[in-house]
């Protein structure tokens, strides 16, 4: 195929990758047994043979750049617009939810009330809410958000018409050139990453109250005795004990957040030059505006692969740090 200018076939790529993972895979289990050797020399040999894999490996793998680039474009900046969306939204969502719990939990008039205040967006209607959400954040300089701007002396804003990168945007208003890659999530995504903060974080704080009321008060007690502060007691006792429950609202919300489409579907404009287009979007418009069925199933595999893949990281990296009492 070098030889006459032409790309491997897809099949061959895949079956060339798939090799590359599986040299990479026998060189590690090779590198481990080495340091298990009697002698010197089969230690020096299985390290130079597991390096020799390692390279083997690396080598087949650069294949996937390739593959990468002749790939659907649309579907690979989708995949980059979730990614981004989930790291916006999710570690947001779990931070406010666990402060406004802790604060709930404390001793104070009408906590009750409060606590259903700040559980309303999660029960409102999604679609409805999102509407809302469209109405306040319209780039038209009329809009809510913008004469509340305007009110306070600042420049009107796109908001969901906004195709560029809020990085980029915050640098024009510093005279600063800032790359392409280093863009960010455009402003149209930002809207609908508020939105999702504002309509989760109060379903995080159920979890996390129902959690802070399983501690036993005895903790505080003996550490208030040992001279620990509030802070102290926060970081070492409610912290690890609310572990499980941080654990399970991760996986719930990243397998939540990579599947978002109902919301964005409503907020998103054509304005934002499909910069709010997840993968779920591209998905159905595939189906539904495309009518590629057999396409849609397949995109709709690959994400289930993605979603799969990270929630298995993220089991991998928390095992060993929820701490169950």
């Amino acid at each position: 195929a070098l030889e006459e200018g032409e790309t491997l076939a897809i099949w061959a790529q895949m079956i060339t990758i798939s090799a590359g993972f599986v040299l990479l895979l026998l060189s590690w289990l090779l590198w481990r047994t080495a340091a298990h050797r009697d002698s010197n020399l089969q230690t020096g040999l299985r390290f130079f043979a597991a390096i020799l894999l390692m390279v083997g490996g690396w080598v087949l793998i650069s294949e996937l750049p390739a593959i990468i680039a002749e790939g659907d474009k649309d579907w690979w900046i989708s995949l980059r617009t979730t990614i981004f969306y989930v790291i916006g939204a999710l570690p947001a969502e779990l931070f406010f939810g666990l402060v406004l719990a802790t604060l709930l939990y404390q001793d104070i008039k009408a906590k009750g009330m409060f606590r259903m205040i700040y559980f309303l967006p999660y029960i409102t209607p999604a679609v409805g809410a999102a509407a809302v959400f469209k109405v306040l954040f319209s780039g038209h300089p009329t809009g809510t958000i913008n004469t509340l701007l305007a009110s306070l002396g600042l420049e009107s804003l796109g908001w969901l018409n906004e195709s560029n990168g809020i990085n980029k945007l915050i640098g024009e208003s510093f005279n600063l050139d800032i790359p392409t890659w280093a863009a960010g999530p455009s402003l149209a995504l930002v809207v609908a990453i508020i939105f999702g903060i504002w309509k989760y974080t109060g379903y995080n704080v159920v979890f996390f109250l129902a959690g802070l009321g399983n501690i036993s008060r005895e903790y505080y007690e003996a550490a208030s005795m040992d001279g620990a502060g509030r802070w102290a007691q926060f970081r070492h006792i409610t912290l690890p004990l609310l572990s499980p429950i941080t654990y399970f609202l991760t996986i719930f919300g990243v397998i939540g957040t990579f599947k978002a489409f109902n919301t964005i579907f409503v907020l998103r404009s054509n304005a934002a030059l499909g910069t709010m287009d997840t993968a779920s979007l591209v998905i159905f418009d595939a189906f539904n505006r495309d009518t590629r069925i057999g396409y849609a199933a397949a995109l709709g595999i690959t994400l289930l692969i993605v979603i799969l893949s990270a929630t298995a990281i993220l089991d991998r990296v928390a095992k060993g740090k929820v701490f169950y009492g």
